[in-house]
């Protein structure tokens, strides 16, 4: 809170500085023109200087007297300007009067401030007393005062006044002002006070000013506490003061913090009735429900007899609601099991469908039976050893996952069958880190997709074009990625939809068997923690992505 209340003031001062920086700025604007720019500044000097005006010069006079009452009628806080160079006639460039004598002017205490020896290039303020005209009273002003050095001198030979309406800085603070009593103002380098608000006045600085620029601190004035904060500028020398009763500014917010207290003592007693009325009334319904459950249903009846339900009439629901849940749940577990026996006889037959066991030993014999017919290894020989690793693979291996490594050197074995009994060439790109061999994959999870891109994938229209198949496998995270391209025939995008469809199915209704088997062991192996993903175009091919957790 006291960060808020110290972000707060330091806005407030930053916005007051802000509006006098700008307001300072207009002396900068003048002094491009009144000190640089040295056809102005010949031309003014000339007029100062003639006995008596040609034609051009008052036609010229009447043009700097316009263009500085337009600024000064344009501006609402500037009241006049003065621009005043050397001369023997004693004129000096006025908004209000145009070139006129400094001794005919309503005011001139400004020229006071004209020195020649000064050397001061930075600008200056004072607060001055000057009418708006003879016949009105004085009116507090902020003088402006910049040196001309129009000539290379080393010393001022001239002077630019710009005076600002002090009310509108009154007006500014009063609109910012956020407490009552708050006194708001700005000191120049000497301590002098340029500007506040009325409560400012009765301020004297030599009270609580402390040396260094603190931007917040504490002071004791005839016994009252104030937070005093600080703003220095750093584009010209002065500071923002903003002062405020310590018990101004922390009065709303302690009785707010009352007001919290008794809030919360009030709500703490009452939440501790409410909750001890209710802890007694619950108490009664969870021992009624706990002799419930520690009931059996002969007895359940009498229970009931020696329950009141005077006040508790939502107790009969609740115990048969408790009833029909644990009925519910001794279900649920009975359902669970039988699942569970059933996926895994549906798993295992699954399996069976792919490796039949009795296959094995009758090809071992033919096997045997063809080295003796040619007395030496051939390519049916090579096709029986090659089957037999095959089965073999799916014999000796009873779980459900293999090693990447074992997947990977069983699916080389189908490609090695498939090029000695294939009349169409076929090439196999393989991508995979060694690193990842021993990792566990669902097993047959390869071969069947790679049967069915060589199968489904072939053109025959076309015999010379060569199926070109690639295997991308990445582990990514805790994950295994299988990616399978093929350049085959591809599918419609209907019979990719109705390809997606049947293989959401239960039953095997797809021609894609394959498919449908490695999707139905992914799912029931690791649930919904899957992807299985076919992207195919019609005469472009198929991919396949299958996405599981490492084992």
């Amino acid at each position: 809170m006291r960060e808020s209340i110290q972000s707060n003031h330091t806005n407030v001062l930053q916005q007051i500085e802000q509006q006098t920086n700008t307001i300072l700025n207009e002396m900068y604007l003048l002094n491009l023109d009144y000190n640089w720019n040295p056809e102005i500044i010949l031309s003014l000097q000339n007029m100062f200087d003639a006995e008596s005006f040609t034609y051009e010069q008052v036609i010229n006079s009447d043009y700097q007297e316009g263009k500085i009452r337009r600024k000064e009628i344009a501006t609402p806080y500037i009241q006049s300007i003065y621009i005043y160079y050397k001369n023997k006639n004693n004129r000096v460039l006025t908004s209000r009067y145009g070139i006129t004598d400094i001794e005919e002017m309503t005011d001139n205490s400004w020229f006071q401030e004209f020195d020649e020896s000064s050397t001061t290039e930075d600008i200056w303020i004072k607060n001055l007393q000057i009418p708006d005209y003879s016949f009105t009273e004085k009116e507090p002003v902020i003088s402006v005062f910049r040196n001309v050095f129009k000539s290379n001198s080393q010393t001022s030979e001239g002077i630019i006044v710009l005076n600002i309406y002090q009310r509108y800085f009154s007006d500014l603070i009063k609109e910012l002002n956020n407490y009552h009593h708050q006194s708001i103002f700005v000191l120049d380098e000497n301590h002098n006070k340029l500007f506040g608000n009325s409560n400012s006045k009765q301020i004297n600085p030599e009270q609580f000013l402390l040396p260094g620029n603190r931007s917040s601190y504490e002071v004791t004035i005839d016994g009252t506490a104030y937070i005093v904060n600080q703003l220095a500028s750093d584009s010209h020398q002065l500071r923002y003061f903003s002062l405020v009763e310590k018990s101004q500014i922390y009065m709303i917010p302690n009785q707010l913090r009352l007001l919290t207290l008794i809030f919360v003592l009030l709500s703490l007693i009452l939440g501790t009735t409410t909750i001890y009325y209710l802890t007694r009334k619950n108490a009664r319904h969870v021992s009624d429900i706990i002799s419930m459950l520690n009931t059996s249903n002969h007895d359940k009846e009498e229970l009931i007899k020696n329950i009141s339900f005077k006040d508790n009439e939502y107790q009969l629901i609740v115990r048969k609601l408790l009833k029909n849940f644990i009925a519910k749940n001794n279900l649920e577990k009975e359902l669970n099991d039988k699942k569970y026996q059933f996926q895994e006889a549906e798993l295992s037959a699954l399996h069976n469908q792919i490796n039949p066991h009795f296959l094995s030993n009758t090809l071992a014999i033919i096997y045997w039976r063809a080295m003796a017919l040619t007395g030496q290894p051939n390519k049916v020989t090579q096709m029986l050893e090659t089957l037999t690793d095959i089965l073999d693979f799916s014999l000796r291996i009873k779980h459900h996952t293999v090693t990447l490594e074992e997947e990977i050197h069983h699916t080389k074995n189908y490609l090695d069958i498939i090029r000695i009994r294939s009349d169409h060439e076929f090439m196999i790109d393989w991508d995979y880190y060694k690193r990842d061999l021993h990792e566990q994959v669902l097993k047959f999870i390869l071969q069947p997709i790679v049967e069915n891109s060589m199968t489904h994938g072939s053109d025959y229209d076309h015999e010379n074009r060569a199926i070109h198949i690639k295997i991308k496998i990445r582990k990514i995270g805790d994950k295994i990625r299988f990616t399978i391209i093929d350049n085959g025939t591809g599918m419609s995008e209907e019979r990719l939809k109705e390809l997606v469809k049947e293989l959401d199915k239960d039953e095997y209704t797809t021609s894609h068997i394959g498919f449908a088997n490695i999707k139905k062991r992914v799912s029931l192996l690791f649930n919904k923690n899957y992807q299985f993903i076919i992207r195919s175009k019609k005469g472009w091919g198929t991919v396949v992505m299958i996405e599981h957790p490492v084992s």
